[in-house]
């Protein structure tokens, strides 16, 4: 599957993927995907506005959607706060969901 999607979306998480025909005039960029159903988060998972609580106490913030969605992962409280960034990508659920599962 073929998609245009921006030149800086590109560098920051499809760079595994072929690409060719960039527009410079819209800085954008034909890149082939493979085909590729989205991921759901876990049921047991709480979505409350742009952020999702798990059950054992993760807590994951979102921004933007479709192929731009990024990701930060809370764990802890007070001194022992942890954050982790996933930026946009084609596997970016896969990698939250095991990221969050270790915990």
């Amino acid at each position: 599957m073929t998609k245009i999607i921006p030149y800086w979306l590109y560098k920051t998480g499809y760079t595994d993927f072929p690409a060719r025909d960039y527009d410079a005039a819209a800085k954008t960029i034909v890149v082939d995907l493979p085909e590729y159903k989205k991921v759901r988060f876990p049921k047991n998972w709480v979505k409350s506005g742009n952020s999702y609580l798990t059950p054992n106490g993760c807590e994951v913030v979102f921004w933007a959607t479709g192929l731009a969605e990024n990701f930060i992962v809370i764990t802890g409280c007070g001194n022992t706060l942890k954050e982790k960034t996933f930026p946009a990508g084609l596997y970016v659920r896969e990698k939250v969901i095991a990221y969050v599962d270790s915990f």
